[in-house]
């Protein structure tokens, strides 16, 4: 479900190159922009590559080890997801604010969030869970 949205952002990414309002944008913003077109390629790559893996490695059969294989590369593909997103998100948050300040906090805040839903809840639901089962 991940991949269909990260392809859609990657691509807006890749448009916002040839528009004239991109010119505009400072260096260091411009440069930001191709980070975070980085990040987001990278997510691509490693969304894509468990069905690469699958086909390849394991003839299209599923097991155990292919399972923990997808599980690790899918997770692995959250982090530069959200840097991708955290970029573009400053560049915007920037542009309208006018202000390093309110950028900066609103781009960290976004960051706090989307690992904190991503990774952080499940792990509190995965921790809570052996609690119970212990008691």
């Amino acid at each position: 479900m991940v991949l269909p949205g990260a392809q859609a952002l990657l691509g807006f990414q890749f448009v916002t190159l040839v528009l004239r309002e991109f010119e505009k944008l400072p260096k260091t913003l411009q440069l930001v922009h191709v980070v975070s077109l980085g990040c987001m390629a990278l997510a691509v790559i490693l969304l894509m590559t468990p069905a690469a893996y699958h086909r390849v490695v394991e003839d299209g059969e599923n097991s155990e080890e292919f399972h923990d294989f997808a599980s690790r590369v899918l997770l692995a593909s959250l982090v530069p997801l959200v840097l991708g997103i955290a970029g573009d998100f400053y560049i915007v948050v920037w542009k309208v604010a006018e202000s390093d300040a309110w950028a900066v906090v609103m781009t960290a805040l976004l960051v706090v969030f989307a690992y904190g839903a991503w990774f952080g809840f499940p792990m509190y639901r995965k921790w809570s869970e052996r609690e119970l089962k212990r008691a």
